[in-house]
């Protein structure tokens, strides 16, 4: 939040190092050793086994600015320079954004002050379970034969997720060829979504094939290389009594983020959906430095020549189910198949 994103990726490889380390740590030598770490990492992690506590921590605790600047940041849509940047304007609360800056507000970012409360409740398992559930029928009830997995932090084992990612698909190639319109205006007419703030088509346009390598000098892909609906989702007053029966009032609302992906790429949807961010740039880092490959949620590509490397079907035939399909992309990478519950490295 204070714009030093090298000083992000430095901690957040550290983070990973010390989450994937597979046993207890008894020393600060120890901590020094590990890939990413280091002496600073070492002292720091030293300070914390002796007091429990971290002076830095309890510095940025405790500095105001951090702290308006963190709720800004928290504001869907909103990153670190506009948290920033709202910060220099002299405002200091959600009351000041709206008062004076408003108008100035994406739609996105508008929605995510309206419902800044609400979007910061966790969502329980049992809820993003029946949010998937809830998607998944009116899936099948357009097409059968529509399979579904819940993605994000909730297949990483948390708890309480920010928000609900799954990514569908179908055998039938056809099926999935622009089915999130179809899908997102079925959930609107049954109001479980009260807001589509995005739509995007980018994999049906490019006839679902992955998205195309341009190139060592071409910048990344950016977010929209699959079909996907990013929407704002509150859960119907008959579903919410029948979990919550002696709750009266209204559930909150819940950011929502469906992936449609062909069956062919499936394996590389799940596994771009799974992994948190230093997971993800680690892997992408891997595929170019070890094999020349360019990976992507919607598949993968040689650098070499711009092809696209099948790892998920060719002399096997089409994976028989998407969990298979991620493992086959492992697998195809030379790389041992990763849980889910560890690939939570910051």
């Amino acid at each position: 939040m204070v714009g030093d994103q090298i000083g992000v990726r430095a901690y957040s490889t550290s983070i990973a190092t010390l989450s994937a380390y597979p046993y207890a740590i008894a020393t600060p030598q120890e901590v020094a050793r590990l890939p990413g770490c280091g002496v600073k990492v070492a002292e720091l992690w030293h300070e914390w086994k002796e007091s429990g506590r971290l002076c830095e921590v309890d510095e940025a605790q405790a500095d105001p600015r951090l702290s308006v600047v963190k709720k800004f940041y928290d504001i869907w849509g909103v990153g670190d320079i506009t948290a920033r940047d709202f910060y220099n304007r002299g405002w200091r609360d959600l009351d000041d954004v709206v008062e004076h800056g408003w108008h100035t507000l994406g739609r996105v970012q508008q929605i995510g002050v309206k419902y800044y409360d609400e979007f910061k409740l966790k969502i329980p398992r049992t809820e993003v379970e029946s949010i998937a559930d809830t998607i998944l029928v009116h899936a099948r009830n357009i097409n059968p034969g529509f399979e579904l997995v819940i993605v994000g932090g909730y297949r990483r084992g948390k708890q309480g997720s920010g928000d609900v990612d799954v990514v569908i698909s179908h055998r039938d190639e056809s099926a999935t060829l622009h089915f999130v319109n179809k899908l997102v205006v079925s959930l609107e007419k049954s109001r479980h979504i009260t807001h589509t703030l995005t739509l995007s088509n980018h994999n049906s346009e490019r006839g679902q094939r992955p998205v195309s390598w341009k190139g060592n000098e071409s910048k990344g892909s950016g977010f929209d290389t699959l079909d996907k609906a990013l929407v704002v989702w509150q859960e119907l007053e008959i579903e919410s009594h029948k979990r919550y029966p002696k709750e009266t009032k209204e559930k909150p609302h819940r950011r929502v983020d469906i992936i449609i992906s062909p069956w062919k790429t499936v394996g590389c949807a799940v596994l771009g959906w799974s992994g948190d961010t230093t997971f993800q740039r680690d892997l992408r880092r891997y595929c170019k430095k070890q094999k020349s490959f360019k990976f992507d949620s919607s598949g993968i590509r040689s650098r070499v020549d711009g092809s696209w490397i099948d790892l998920e079907g060719g002399k096997l035939g089409k994976a028989p189910d998407m969990l298979t399909a991620e493992k086959r992309v492992f697998e195809g990478l030379g790389l041992e198949w990763v849980r889910p519950e560890d690939r939570c490295t910051g």
